[in-house]
């Protein structure tokens, strides 16, 4: 009895908790000039920018572990705990390169995470990865994760020990990737890693860093969340002024979502979209930004926003991980008529391993089930019980992972059928999230044709 007590009052607790953190978050709103300014108003509702033609590539998370690094029981027992193709990084990112350098694209986009935990040999090894797609006639531009700045977890694996190795501060990450954008840049922000780049002639890339990583010294594990500090949000409505000035079109690009990608995301994981991201979101619609690109989450997922006003819209296209099935990447035409085009593609081919395509799905899903299993039976779940659980969870991350997710008919969300009363509690505190899960928000995922003017889904 006392077993049960404990685990129903925990399971209670938590979801007490998440709901109070819910109704918490966010904080006093900005005071940003397109609310009180007259002339940035007039300069507003003076004309609407058009996006000139252009192609590009994003491709995100790719978690590159160094083979210099090591491995052994000491990093099995942290993959036990994971879902990336931490062993297959640099095989999975070669076989991109291959990819992409013949695709046609006038720049490349890289939203972060570009290392296992920052380690310093893994960043020089993904800059020299990088500078072969440069190589092929790409430029790229690249913005940290919050694996890759004063990362507490950069280590070394020897048998079953981790040694500390250098991780890199906020300068040495933009002297490594110092090609990749930063040397190019027209502007860049003080207080982050943000800059802004004209990859083509009318547009404007937005390099955004909403990383918290000077939180990280001192602590075990590094901050997963994201936020703007006032300066930076002040610096970023300057980049959208001047822009609407200079007659540029925007677009932007930073690790952190700036929308909700399943109803509930901000309830149970708002440590993955960036803090105040109505405010934020707002902010890039008022000055007509309609496309951010985002990672993070390591799924495939496009979701719009409306906002008051005519034609007040803002896509938020996520990149699932290059190290996370289904290992996409993305092709994104704007054309002259003003639509967005969005193409999916995916490494299926990597050296060394018969079909890829379903081991690295296989990986995911025996991972996920491991995973919330362990997590389950912490609840006093009897382990039976908690595989039956465990199996539908990891069935509903996998689909929002390969994004389009659609439950068959008959299928159940969560049941706690089997499972006995414990179960049903566990069932009761989570099944909203795993109901999000399989809800997608419209539009479509990985393809996708929309007007930018009106956002019309073709």
């Amino acid at each position: 009895m006392q077993v049960f007590q404990k685990t129903l009052i925990t399971l209670l607790s938590v979801l007490l908790l998440v709901n109070l953190a819910a109704c918490s978050a966010g904080s006093k709103e900005q005071d940003f000039k397109y609310k009180s300014d007259a002339s940035v108003t007039a300069l507003l509702e003076s004309s609407q920018i058009s996006y000139p033609a252009t192609n590009f590539i994003v491709f995100s998370d790719t978690h590159i572990l160094s083979p210099e690094l090591g491995t052994g029981a000491a990093l099995e027992e942290y993959l036990s705990e994971d879902r990336k193709l931490l062993h297959e990084s640099t095989k999975i990112m070669e076989s991109l390169l291959e990819s992409i350098k013949n695709e046609a694209s006038d720049f490349v986009i890289v939203t972060g995470d570009l290392t296992k935990d920052g380690e310093k040999v893994s960043h020089e090894l993904m800059a020299s990865y990088l500078k072969q797609i440069e190589k092929s006639g790409k430029q790229v531009y690249v913005v940290p994760g919050n694996h890759d700045i004063l990362n507490p977890r950069a280590v070394r694996y020897e048998g079953d020990t981790s040694i500390p190795v250098p991780s890199v501060t906020p300068e040495q990450f933009a002297q490594i990737y110092d090609a990749f954008g930063f040397d190019v840049a027209l502007y860049r922000d003080s207080d982050s890693l943000s800059y802004v780049v004209e990859p083509k002639p009318g547009l404007w890339l937005l390099a955004l860093d909403a990383c918290r990583y000077k939180e990280n010294p001192g602590r075990e594990d590094p901050v997963t969340d994201g936020a703007f500090n006032p300066k930076t949000l002040n610096w970023i409505e300057e980049m959208l002024i001047k822009a609407r000035q200079q007659h540029k079109a925007v677009v932007v690009c930073m690790h952190h979502n700036i929308a909700e990608h399943y109803k509930g995301q901000e309830k149970y994981f708002g440590e993955y979209i960036v803090d105040n991201y109505v405010e934020v979101s707002r902010l890039f619609s008022a000055y007509g930004v309609r496309l951010v690109f985002t990672g993070h989450y390591h799924a495939q997922d496009i979701t719009m926003v409306r906002f008051p006003g005519v034609n007040q819209f803002l896509l938020d296209i996520e990149t699932g991980s290059l190290v996370t099935y289904p290992c996409p990447y993305r092709l994104v035409q704007i054309t002259g008529g003003q639509n967005l085009v969005v193409r999916s593609k995916k490494v299926t081919k990597v050296e060394g391993i018969t079909d890829f395509e379903k081991y690295a799905r296989d990986y995911i899903e025996s991972g996920i089930v491991n995973i919330a299993a362990s997590t389950i039976e912490d609840y006093g779940v009897k382990s039976s019980a908690a595989e039956i659980l465990a199996k539908q969870v990891g069935a509903a991350f996998s689909a929002h992972y390969a994004g389009d997710e659609k439950i068959s008919p008959g299928q159940s969300v969560l049941s706690s059928k089997g499972t006995g009363f414990i179960g049903w509690v566990v069932v009761f505190v989570r099944k909203g999230m795993i109901k999000g899960l399989w809800q997608d928000l419209p539009p479509a995922d990985n393809n996708l044709t929309i007007s930018l003017d009106t956002g019309t889904v073709y």
